[in-house]
């Protein structure tokens, strides 16, 4: 089964993270939903958690199940992680040549975020368990990392429970339920910036949302469809949704994103009213498809095609066209500046611009890469599945 609309609330999920990260003031950045759009990757992380344990969560009784899990999940994520990887260290060593033609930057080549010894890290997924003290290299990848070890955490759990518990009922149950009671405590104990941990504590931000996702499937599997077979329930979740990202932000109602995404999954997951069925189109489907090559070059466009053009305007024109705002320092780097363009209608055309060219990129990124890896599976028979039939996170 294919759950469509979540699948295409997680394409609209991912676009909202990306206008979250644009550092273009307009009317639209100033709006306190879009100034804490960055819950929605509690949304994904969610989600993941929801559709993983519809289609794996009965698979891993073997260590030949959880090493096939393992791989699949792999070989979904880190192929465009090390593409889009690789592009920014393109990109530093382009630095790199034109500094030797005299050209100047705000921060040396491969130094800070960018050095080399981050680049190790991030290939094997190590920038979420706060082995460094600042977002590095493709910032958003953060909680690919944090996705990738959940992963795993989540099948050794089940493989022990029905391995060495298999004579106690709801053993899985039980382990995971500690494990979620561990994350959540150690979320709310030591993250500095509420909900909005990274580099830090991602993985138990992760594992939080995840297996809240995972109770939802859980409670999705008993619960009888005509519940939820009325236009109220849809649209006043929806309304909630938004109310509490635009009042959350990052005090401490913040941790109780997971909770309330997990009742609009588990909503949406019956697509039984009429926002569901407006979300059912070829549109928001592709979104869905290509959400996680949006949401892994968001930040590449944003450094290279925003922020960077803007400031050889600067240096051309001598106008000044940023200003430093804490608020847009979310990736770190050059972005740490907000781009003021003035007026009301040009930064509105950058912002729509701006997402017009991430699709773009994120569609041929999804053909040329990811649908490439998903078919090499397959060919390798590690999994049977049609292409883009498991959803999860943003992969």
């Amino acid at each position: 089964m294919h759950f469509r609309v979540l699948d295409s609330w997680r394409g609209i999920a991912a676009l909202l993270v990306a206008i979250f990260h644009l550092n273009v003031f307009s009317a639209i950045y100033s709006l306190d939903f879009f100034r804490n759009a960055f819950l929605f990757v509690d949304f994904f992380f969610v989600l993941s958690g929801f559709v993983i344990t519809h289609s794996y969560g009965d698979r891993m009784e073997t260590l030949e199940g959880v090493g096939t899990f393992a791989f699949r999940r792999f070989n979904r994520l880190w192929p465009l992680h090390v593409i889009v990887l690789l592009a920014f260290v393109l990109v530093e060593a382009a630095k790199v040549f034109m500094a030797t033609r005299g050209a100047s930057f705000s921060t040396s080549p491969f130094t800070g975020a960018n050095s080399p010894n981050a680049v190790l890290l991030n290939l094997v997924f190590g920038q979420s368990m706060g082995l460094v003290n600042q977002l590095t290299w493709n910032p958003p990848s953060w909680s690919i990392a944090a996705e990738f070890w959940t992963y795993l955490i989540f099948a050794a759990t089940l493989h022990i429970a029905a391995t060495r518990f298999r004579r106690f009922a709801f053993a899985a149950e039980g382990l995971l339920a500690i494990l979620l009671i561990a994350s959540v405590a150690i979320l709310t104990s030591y993250s500095q910036h509420a909900q909005d941990a990274t580099y830090d504590l991602g993985l138990f931000r992760c594992l939080y949302g995840f297996l809240i996702g995972h109770f939802v499937y859980r409670l999705w599997q008993v619960c009888p469809r005509d519940v939820f077979d009325t236009a109220l329930i849809e649209i006043a979740v929806l309304i909630i949704a938004i109310f509490y990202v635009s009042m959350a932000g990052r005090s401490g109602y913040s941790f109780l994103a997971p909770l309330v995404f997990a009742v609009v999954v588990l909503v949406f997951a019956f697509e039984a009213g009429p926002v569901s069925r407006l979300m059912s189109n070829r549109g928001n489907q592709w979104l869905g498809r290509i959400s996680y090559s949006i949401y892994m070059w968001q930040a590449f466009i944003i450094f290279n095609l925003v922020d960077r053009p803007v400031s050889i305007a600067e240096k051309i024109t001598h106008r000044v066209l940023t200003t430093t705002d804490n608020a847009a320092s979310v990736l770190g780097g050059e972005a740490g500046k907000l781009i003021v363009l003035g007026g009301q209608v040009l930064p509105i055309l950058v912002t729509l611009l701006f997402l017009a060219v991430l699709i773009t990129v994120a569609s041929v990124s999804y053909r040329l890469i990811e649908q490439p890896g998903q078919e090499w599976a397959r060919q390798a028979g590690w999994t049977k599945e049609q292409p883009d039939a498991v959803s999860s996170y943003l992969a």
